[in-house]
């Protein structure tokens, strides 16, 4: 809940409005909301008008869903504080996180706390379920307390859809993205822990649990044993990979991950030109559209409507240009074309599954350093997108500095989008 310095919102605003573009709308899970980084600093009554499209409902909700327990993101803000919920995004010490936790979980009653909202506002009992941890300062709980407000009257007033919680689709995730083999990790403590994920020793519910799963690496990741450091990574990544996958199968979104390892970024990066065309971008253009005030970027958005619908719709790559172009222009930039070898800092690699839809966009995560999910997909085309392998069809490759892919050392994100294996992004 830190204040933000102007450059830091306006690259989290550009970052926001980067993956706005790129899927039309973006879909959060309810800790992504109300335990969220980027969400605790960002006013919705300000980001309606700082994100919202007129290409989208008339601009007037933002582009943005999330999900809830029955649909209701006020009990689910009181079930998360009367069951132990680690909020991990609080500007306080890790060991004071844990001990929020520790001191709510000694409280849990949560048939208590929703039969409790009978007689009690949501706001009201959060403050109050706060207080009695004594563990934020006054200011603190204040302010966490009047930002869940906000969120909570923009979801009554309908400026952002809330959707029920559906179980997250591990099936498809696996099938998409298998788990690491025994042969991949190093270790013996590493395999022991792949072989309880795997095993299902980490379940609750049926359903692997993330925090069971970081707790057994801890001790990896505070071993002596580099091996076992890497394994623990290795599988922690993987595991995210799962976990997010899952939730996007199960909701039929587009996702949000971090980019590939360096390693093989920069193995892959000499060749991909020589597979696939190319989307060029202009330099730091996520920070160029967080510059933009309002009314610029009202003006942009109406100018890009109609190619920004044919991407959304069609994944019509030139209508994806066009949308750079137009950004380009804006902030007196050539647009692009007129050589063989492609200047960057970013690439953005677009992937093709036999019908399935999945994202991979901000390195570190979107949602200001948490991973993100975004817009909508179709339910059925994960299932059929776990049968096909994943094939390159495209790059965006972001202009500045670097005259040749072949010297490239920065990050790709990729994107795997719906069509059919061995078509172009047209269809054809």
């Amino acid at each position: 809940m830190e204040r933000l310095t102007d450059l830091g919102r306006a690259e989290l605003l550009g970052r926001l409005r980067w993956e706005v573009i790129q899927g039309g709308s973006l879909f959060l899970t309810y800790p992504q909301l109300l335990d969220g980084a980027a969400f605790a600093v960002l006013r919705p009554a300000e980001l309606l008008d700082e994100l919202a499209i007129r290409a989208i409902d008339g601009g007037a909700r933002l582009p943005i869903r999330v999900n809830s327990q029955n649909a209701d993101l006020a009990r689910q803000l009181i079930a998360m504080l009367s069951t132990g919920f680690l909020f991990s995004s609080l500007p306080i010490p890790n060991e004071q996180c844990l001990q929020l936790q520790r001191e709510l979980a000694g409280r849990s009653d949560v048939e208590a706390a929703l039969a409790g909202l009978a007689t009690e506002s949501p706001v009201g009992m959060a403050d109050r379920l706060l207080a009695a941890t004594g563990v934020l300062d006054a200011p603190l709980r204040r302010r966490t307390v009047a930002r869940w407000d906000e969120w909570l009257k923009a979801a009554e007033h309908g400026l952002l859809e809330v959707s029920p919680l559906v179980p997250a689709d591990y099936a498809t995730a696996y099938a998409l993205r298998p788990p690491p083999r025994p042969e991949d990790v190093a270790s013996d403590e590493g395999r022991a822990v792949l072989a309880a994920w795997t095993g299902g020793q980490f379940n609750v519910n049926d359903l692997p649990s993330r925090s069971r799963l970081y707790e057994s690496l801890d001790p990896l990741l505070r071993s002596g044993d580099p091996a076992a450091r890497v394994d623990a990574q290795t599988l922690r990544e993987s595991f995210d990979d799962t976990y997010y996958r899952a939730i996007a199968a199960s909701e039929g979104c587009l996702l949000g991950l971090a980019s590939p390892r360096r390693g093989i970024r920069r193995r892959d990066a000499v060749t991909l030109t020589e597979q696939t065309p190319v989307v060029t971008y202009p330099t730091q253009f996520e920070l160029r559209l967080g510059l933009m005030n309002r009314e610029q970027w009202e003006r942009y958005t109406d100018d890009a409507a109609d190619p920004l619908t044919r991407w959304w719709h069609q994944r019509d790559l030139a209508a994806l240009q066009e949308v750079g172009n137009l950004l380009a222009k804006r902030t007196n930039e050539p647009p692009a074309g007129g050589g063989h070898d492609v200047s960057v800092t970013r690439l953005q690699r677009f992937v093709q599954t036999g019908r399935g839809v999945t994202a991979r966009t901000v390195a570190g995560g979107g949602m200001s350093l948490a991973t993100s999910l975004l817009g909508e997909g179709m339910p059925e085309v994960f299932a059929a997108g776990a049968l096909g392998t994943l094939t390159p069809y495209v790059i965006a490759a972001v202009s500045a500095g670097v005259t040749r892919l072949a010297d490239f050392r920065g990050r790709y994100d990729v994107i795997e989008l719906p069509g059919v294996i061995g078509r172009g992004p047209n269809g054809n």
